[in-house]
């Protein structure tokens, strides 16, 4: 009988600086002030990430061979640099679920690298990549579940309102990818990093 084999909840992104950090806590702030009460649960500055992409469980066995991939497609890549930049929600803001921040910059240099990574992966331990484009975001709050209609729509007109406000949050330069692992906890899931790799020309 073959043994069950462990799996590590993991996925691979770009970690934030703390003047990021420090950009997103405060419009979060500003937010809570604006917004109706008790509708968003706010991300937690520590805990925010630019995700390239969600491995989900994968075996023990195969961290090696993800970080090794990760460490030889960042070699080919250059650092480059992103600024934080105008606020959003998913789906719309009739219907919002997801708050987020946007990315503007060199984002063409970072969708191939994303691009690039996931067939690397593909090829080294069978990972499908999400078929649809990437799309680089922020997510800084959710929406609460079983928030009432008028609540809904009291959030989404003023979200309206502050994203033609929101601009540019700060810069964001890219000189790592990080290999990550997430325990979720009833308090909130808990990251580790497993391995990180420099870009080309990275100070």
């Amino acid at each position: 009988m073959n043994e069950r084999q462990e799996t590590i909840r993991s996925f691979i992104a770009i970690q934030l600086t703390d003047e990021a950090r420090g950009g997103l806590a405060q419009l979060q702030g500003e937010l809570k002030n604006i917004l109706p009460p008790n509708t968003v649960r706010w991300t937690s500055p520590k805990n925010i990430h630019l995700t390239l992409h969600f491995l989900g469980d994968v075996d023990k066995n195969q961290l090696e061979t993800i970080s090794r991939t990760v460490h030889e497609l960042s070699h080919r890549h250059t650092a480059l640099i992103l600024d934080l930049a105008n606020l959003g929600c998913f789906p719309n803001t009739r219907r919002p679920r997801i708050v987020w921040v946007g990315l503007s910059g060199e984002i063409d240099a970072l969708a191939h690298i994303q691009q690039e990574l996931g067939k690397a992966l593909q090829a080294a331990i069978g990972f499908q990549p999400e078929s649809r484009k990437y799309s680089p975001h922020l997510t800084i709050g959710r929406v609460k579940k079983g928030v009432p209609q008028q609540q809904l729509h009291e959030l989404g007109r003023a979200l309206e309102n502050e994203i033609s406000r929101v601009g540019r949050l700060s810069s964001l330069p890219v000189d790592f990818i990080h290999f990550i692992r997430s325990d979720l906890k009833p308090a909130g899931p808990i990251y580790t990093t497993l391995s990180k790799a420099h870009l080309a020309g990275a100070s």
